[in-house]
Formats: C-alpha cells, sequence, structure tokens
C-alpha cells in the first residue's frame, strides 16, 4: 500500500528495527566472549579449590611417595563440572562419575579437547605432586549461552512488534489532521472554493493549508474572470450578429435595390466587426494558454515597426511618424506577437485620437529592454478611464471595436517578461510604452 503512514511505519520501524538489531548482535557478541571467559574462570577457581583442599588434607601431604591405601579425596559428582586428581607420575586417585578416561592426561592450562565424541573445555593445575583437573561439555556451555541469548532476544523481539504496533497507532494520530485537510477537500462541491479551516492544526501543516487557500484564491478569481469573460464576449459576439441579423431581413423586405445595397452593406460591416472580435478573442486565448508559438525568424524593432505598421489602412500607415533610436535591438518574444502587440496600440490611437494629427511611434533600447512607446494627439483620457482601459471589452464613450486590443498586448507583456503602462501625454493625448527584454 503505498500511502504516507505506510512508509512513515516501514521507514521509521525498519530503522529502529536494523539498528536495535545491530546493537543486540554486538551485545551479544560481547556477551558469548565474557561467558566463555567465566566459565573458564569457573573451571579454574574449581581446580585451585580442589588444590587447597588436597594441601590441607594431612593425609594426602606426602612428600613423593604414594598416597595411603584407600584414601581418596572425597569430590562430591556435579552435572555440571568434571573433575580428575591423579599423580605426577601416573595413576588416578580420584574423580567424579561423569569425568570421562583420560581427562587429566594434557599439560597444565585449559584445552578444548574432544573424549569419546563428546568436547570437553579443561583446566589443569599441577600442585603438591598432584595434578588436577577440572572440565565441563561444550556442548553444556552452548546450551546454556543459547538459553541466554533467548531470554535476551524473545523479550527484544516481543518489544520490537509492540513498539511497531505503537508507532502505527501513533503516525495514524499523528496524521489525523492531514486526514481531516483531505477529506475537507473530498468531500466538497466543485463549486465551493472558501479557504479550509487552519484552527487546531499543528505548525507543520499550516504552510500547506496557507498554500491550498492561495491556491483555492488563484483559482476562484480565475474562474470568476473567466464567467465575466464568457459573458462579456458573448454579449459582444451577440451585438454584431444581430445587426447582421437585422440587417439581413431589412434587405430581405426592402423592394428598393438602393436601401437592400445599403443593408447588406451594413451587415457586411457587422460581420467584419464580428469576425474582429473572434479574431482578437482567439489570439488572447492562446496567449493566456499554454499554445505555442513559432519564431523562426528574429526580427529587430525597426522592422517589427514596419511590419505593424503596414497591417493598418494605408490612410493611417502614412501619418505613422517613427523616430528609432533602438538600432538593432531584437526583443525576447515572438515577433508575430511583437507586431500584433504594437499593432493593437497603433490602431487604439488612431481609433480615439485625433483624426488629422500623426501618431509618434518612438523606438528605444535601454537597460536591457526594447521598448515601443506610441503617442497621440488625441483629446487625452481621464484618470477614471485610464484605470478602466485595460478592461476587457471596455470602450471608451461608444467607440467601436472589441475592447479586447489592451488586453491582449498586457497578455503578451506577461507571458513574455514584459511590461505595459499607460499615461497622460504632457501636451494632450495617450502615452502607451510596451517593453520587452532584448536579446
Amino acid at each position: 500500500m503505498n500511502t504516507l503512514r505506510m512508509r512513515l511505519l516501514i521507514a521509521i520501524g525498519a530503522s529502529f528495527a536494523l539498528f536495535w538489531t545491530m546493537s543486540s548482535v554486538f551485545t551479544l557478541v560481547n556477551l558469548r566472549g565474557e561467558f566463555r571467559d567465566a566459565l573458564d574462570e569457573r573451571l579454574a577457581a574449581s581446580a585451585t579449590m580442589v588444590a587447597a583442599l588436597i594441601a590441607d588434607a594431612p593425609q594426602l601431604a606426602l612428600r613423593g611417595g604414594a598416597p595411603p591405601a584407600g584414601v581418596v579425596p572425597a569430590l562430591s559428582d556435579t552435572a555440571s563440572v568434571a573433575c580428575e586428581i591423579s599423580l605426577y607420575r601416573g595413576g588416578v586417585i580420584g574423580k567424579t562419575s561423569n569425568s570421562p578416561a583420560r581427562l587429566g592426561a594434557v599439560t597444565p592450562g585449559f584445552h578444548t579437547r574432544t573424549i569419546d565424541g563428546v568436547t570437553w573445555r579443561s583446566y589443569t593445575i599441577e600442585k603438591h605432586g598432584f595434578r588436577i583437573t577440572t572440565a565441563d561439555r561444550v556442548e553444556r556451555r552452548q546450551q546454556l549461552f543459547r538459553n541466554i541469548a533467548m531470554a535476551t532476544f524473545v523479550p527484544f523481539i516481543v518489544a520490537m512488534f509492540a513498539t511497531l504496533a505503537a508507532l502505527g497507532l501513533a503516525i495514524r494520530v499523528g496524521l489525523r489532521p492531514l486526514e481531516r485537510i483531505r477529506h475537507a477537500l473530498a468531500s466538497r462541491d466543485p463549486d465551493t472554493l472558501h479557504p479550509l479551516e487552519a484552527q487546531r492544526l499543528p505548525q507543520e501543516l499550516l504552510p500547506l493549508v496557507s498554500t491550498v487557500n492561495g491556491l483555492l484564491a488563484t483559482v476562484e478569481r480565475a474562474i470568476a474572470r473567466e464567467r465575466r469573460f464568457t459573458g462579456d464576449a458573448a454579449h459582444e459576439l451577440r451585438t454584431p450578429l444581430t445587426a447582421v441579423k437585422t440587417h439581413l431581413q431589412v434587405a430581405r423586405m426592402s423592394v428598393d435595390p438602393a436601401g437592400i445595397a445599403t443593408a447588406l452593406e451594413h451587415a457586411e460591416h457587422g460581420v467584419r466587426r464580428l469576425q474582429s472580435t473572434i479574431d482578437q478573442l482567439l489570439v488572447l486565448a492562446r496567449v493566456e494558454g499554454a499554445a505555442a508559438f513559432a519564431d523562426d525568424e528574429r526580427l529587430d524593432a525597426g522592422a517589427i515597426a514596419q511590419h505593424a505598421i503596414a497591417q493598418l489602412p494605408p490612410a493611417q500607415a502614412q501619418r505613422v511618424r517613427i523616430r528609432n533610436d533602438a538600432g538593432s535591438a531584437v526583443p525576447r518574444l515572438p515577433s508575430a506577437l511583437a507586431v500584433t502587440a504594437l499593432r493593437n496600440i497603433l490602431d487604439n490611437a488612431f481609433r480615439h485620437g485625433s483624426h488629422v494629427d500623426d501618431v509618434l511611434l518612438d523606438l528605444v533600447a535601454a537597460n536591457g529592454r526594447v521598448l515601443f512607446i506610441v503617442t497621440d494627439d488625441g483629446p487625452g483620457i481621464s484618470e477614471d478611464d485610464l484605470a478602466k482601459a485595460r478592461q476587457r471589452f471596455w470602450r471608451k464613450g461608444s467607440g467601436h471595436g472589441s475592447g479586447l486590443g489592451l488586453s491582449i498586448v498586457e497578455a503578451i507583456a506577461a507571458r513574455y517578461g514584459g511590461s505595459l503602462s499607460l499615461a497622460r501625454s504632457v501636451s494632450r493625448g495617450l502615452r502607451v510604452e510596451i517593453a520587452f527584454p532584448a536579446l
């Protein structure tokens, strides 16, 4: 199951199990050495104790002679330690019943030997003319060590699984705020975009909730903007369509050839207006969307200005005065969009400016940017209208056009790191400036 809860449980649980297993193995290895040393010390202590008992027995304090007949130290049998007492010159004088044959036939010190298929660990000491050997079974040692290891690992295994269970419960409880956020988002209607509640949330989740709330606010504004845009677009498209329909009906009902021609001319004008609005809408949708624009050729500012002027009516194109101070500077955006933006500004200047005065177009390159500055000598614009000029489908007074020209320019500037500014001219008219980064 690919969930955050399972990932946390596996990561933390695996780390816990790995580190504690390594610690237990290290402890067990050390314990094994300590355990062997402790048992060896027990064998040495047992042999030393037997030697001391023999030294304290007067009847066994011999000086080179054999012990009295029938006199054997009393050795009590044990289930774990075997003991054998013999003379230097040979001959066993005492041993426990679990002692194997020839147990003491070794040099002094510790030895590990196999006698009659049984492995023994022995310790031999020579004192007072006697050789004393104590030993225990290696198998017995291993069994004791396994019991100790089992007593160590069983609680560890139980504790590890109990810890994993407690860890899973703690993760489940700790992720409840995140689950509440998920449930709150999953249970919402598509049109519900109000912010998520940030109360009673851990500090770690507050940035997430803040980001989600910011996204919801952005989506809400985008939806509201698109709804307004859709409503305005429907209205703008309905107006020329209604006009075309009306003029066609007039032409159908008219019997006068001149009236029919006038009605058809008006209908044709409405169709052109409708086509212009649709073209502007398509350009705006592509610029604001993810559509890519091919740009096979790079045009400098002067060439862009010439292309934009060429798309104007001849009478308007003759009234554009260019002052080119940009040299060979090339703006960093597709040339087709640069031409579209500049043409919209020039068209807006002729539409709302003077009908006789020229329009001034300045081309400037400064600070790594290319500027297109359009200044007209029209009646100007008020501060209130200046604030509304960027709104979609807004037109000054009863002006014609789609009302999308400056909206398209602003969208192009925003997409390619440019800027759009509008200001009233020093004398009169409007000064519009667009700037783009230069290559």
